[in-house]
């Protein structure tokens, strides 16, 4: 499996829901380095949609947590681990590397909305999270996901792969052309049609183990 590294601060985690939580004496006193404020890690929320991503891409991918704590913010590191901890259980249990120089780690991919900090320079590709390219979770998955199916090394994992998403297009097919066939039955419609539509859900059925075509729908 190819290595992924995900950020956090802006890709993971919304940065401003923790921001959002602090009273207004908080804010006045770390005005400018609100990323200072002792436990705000804890508060905040995750980005929309990055926990599934992260389970699903996980299925793909050897992940880590590649982010970096604020130097005076002592309570940063184990906030982002009791974070992590909380959202995502044991997924990233010795999995979690902080530092300033991201560029150092050698991966595929780093998932990081800025390029700060080695983000930049990381040796793999940098997936810009947030921009036009990359704007959401939904997109990030669908890249990365793709890319396995490009560039898997290994030509059986390759083809099983293929051969289950060529499985669900085929499920899909047949579970359709079923709803035509009750459809069709509810609205007496001339017979014609009602065995068109069975024949090619027999199809799927034959595709999906059954080899007694005629069983199927056919009165």
């Amino acid at each position: 499996m190819k290595k992924l590294f995900f950020d956090m601060d802006g890709v993971l985690v919304d940065f401003q829901s923790g921001i959002d939580k602090l009273s207004d004496e908080v804010k006045k006193e770390y005005e400018g380095r609100l990323d200072e404020v002792p436990g705000i890690f804890s508060l905040m929320d995750p980005m929309p949609g990055a926990i599934e991503a992260v389970h699903t891409l996980s299925e793909y991918y050897d992940m880590y947590i590649l982010s970096t704590a604020p130097w005076k913010n002592t309570t940063a590191y184990s906030d982002k681990l009791a974070w992590l901890t909380k959202h995502f259980g044991d997924l990233f249990k010795k999995r979690v590397i902080i530092t300033h120089c991201k560029n150092l780690c050698d991966g595929d991919y780093l998932v990081d909305d800025r390029a700060k900090n080695g983000a930049s320079e990381f040796p793999g590709e940098w997936v810009q999270f947030g921009t036009e390219r990359y704007p959401d979770w939904e997109e990030v998955t669908r890249y990365l996901i793709s890319e396995t199916l490009l560039h898997d090394d290994d030509d059986e994992k390759l083809n099983k792969r293929l051969v289950n998403y060529a499985m669900v297009e085929k499920t899909i097919k047949m579970l359709d052309a079923y709803t035509d066939v009750l459809n069709a039955k509810v609205g007496e419609k001339d017979t014609k049609e009602i065995l068109a539509a069975a024949k090619l859900t027999n199809k799927w059925l034959k595709v999906l183990g059954e080899e007694d075509e005629s069983a199927y729908y056919i009165d």
